[in-house]
């Protein structure tokens, strides 16, 4: 299967999928974090149940995008180890808000799996949310978007569209019959 490349399209979410959004990528990117920022390949094979070849793959993508870098485990030794860079490290509340997410939406009721807490205090930590500038949250009623368009253009779009904030069901148009 030929990958698709989204590095020349005109959307930042598509082209962070084309570097995190492989199935495995995320939950690579998960183990640095579990262990303190770096990891060997065994150590990445064994967590995951992840064959070599996708693996390194995996590894080749994250490593050229610059999200982890290879450093040696000795100087001069021909074994090496991955680790987080700060791009990498920028993942983290990326990470948790899909937590948050699969813990609201993809598990069973009362069923925790993980539980994000502040290590000063234990608590457990907020469900992420988009702020304003004041720190006040903001739901999607409160945006809207502008865009580079084809010529360069600063495009308004608005979002998300009427029939969202205005209702909590879809218009009859939008409804398959």
């Amino acid at each position: 299967m030929v990958k698709k490349s989204f590095s020349n399209m005109a959307c930042s979410l598509a082209r962070a999928l084309g570097i995190i959004g492989e199935w495995w990528s995320m939950l690579i990117v998960r183990d640095f974090f579990l262990g303190n920022g770096v990891r060997r390949f065994e150590q990445l094979r064994d967590s995951l149940g992840i064959s070599r070849n996708i693996l390194t793959e995996r590894l080749k993508t994250l490593t050229e995008a610059g999200v982890i870098e290879r450093v040696p485990l000795r100087e001069g030794g021909k074994r090496c180890a991955y680790k987080l860079t700060d791009q990498g490290v920028d993942l983290m509340p990326t990470m948790v808000a899909m937590m948050q997410w699969g813990e609201k939406w993809q598990s069973e009721p009362k069923q925790r799996l993980v539980v994000v807490r502040e290590k000063a205090t234990g608590d457990e930590i907020a469900p992420l949310c988009l702020r304003n500038q004041g720190g006040e949250p903001l739901s999607m009623r409160d945006l809207y978007l502008t865009a580079v368009g084809p010529h360069g253009e600063q495009v308004v779009k608005e979002w998300p569209p009427d029939w969202i904030t205005d209702s909590d069901q879809l218009p009859a148009s939008t409804l398959k019959h």
